[in-house]
């Protein structure tokens, strides 16, 4: 009797070792994987055709407004989903693709004035992080910071935004698996505080400059469903 209990105690302890090797290496998988995960990178030109970068022209003619898009929008953003903080990228901008419904506006937007663009050909702005942080619902809000450079001149740039993250549904739009990125958000802008200055039909443009940022970035892999606030949403 006594030899058959010492040996149950045995096997119960075994299996409570067992058990709690499993619990062991399953918590070091899990973070081991989540650092080899780290952050997603999402790159804006392989969808190129669904990202935009619009501008709003508050004239005293045509209407009050006068709208225009920036059509070649490439970058990359390194998005930490746990941690959008410490979110990182640079967005580049075409400045000969930028395109006005007013025609006189449309030709003025090149000039030596304004853009420059034969000089300056691009327009680029550094994401150095993300502040204001919060979810409401599936919705992921807040205010991408970092520099504006145009014409030789950098200045600060805030653009409070509304993201959403959707895993492994970049198949729908070119047939490649990975996970989408979408960001979309407004801001006002100082063009003088740019080096733009009045010219022609600008004349009438008023100093402000309201800009809409419409993004959608693509991963080439999907995030595996780890523990994470994203996927409890």
């Amino acid at each position: 009797m006594v030899a058959r209990l010492k040996k149950n105690f045995g096997l119960k302890k075994a299996v409570r070792i067992r058990g709690g090797l499993r619990k062991i290496l399953f918590l070091i998988c899990l973070t081991m994987g989540m650092k080899a995960l780290g952050a997603m990178s999402f790159d804006f030109q392989a969808l190129g055709k669904n990202s935009r970068i619009e501008l709003g022209l508050v004239t005293n003619f045509s209407g009050g407004t006068i709208r225009g898009d920036f059509s070649r929008v490439v970058g990359k953003i390194e998005f930490p989903v746990e941690s959008p903080n410490k979110a990182s990228g640079q967005l580049e901008l075409d400045a000969h693709s930028i395109r006005f419904g007013h025609r006189k506006v449309a030709g003025d937007a090149h000039s030596v004035n304004w853009l420059n663009s034969a000089k300056f050909p691009s327009i680029v702005f550094i994401l150095q992080g993300m502040k204001q942080i919060r979810w409401e619902g599936k919705s992921l809000y807040a205010t991408a910071f970092g520099s504006l450079s145009l014409k030789n001149r950098t200045v600060s740039l805030s653009v409070p935004l509304k993201m959403q993250y959707r895993r492994g549904t970049r198949r729908k739009y070119d047939g490649f698996n990975g996970d989408l990125l979408m960001m979309q958000g407004e801001s006002l802008i100082s063009r003088s505080q740019l080096g733009i200055n009045s010219g022609l039909a600008l004349d009438s443009v008023l100093d402000r400059v309201l800009v809409r940022v419409h993004l959608l970035g693509a991963s080439n892999k999907v995030r595996p469903f780890l523990p994470s606030a994203l996927f409890r949403r």
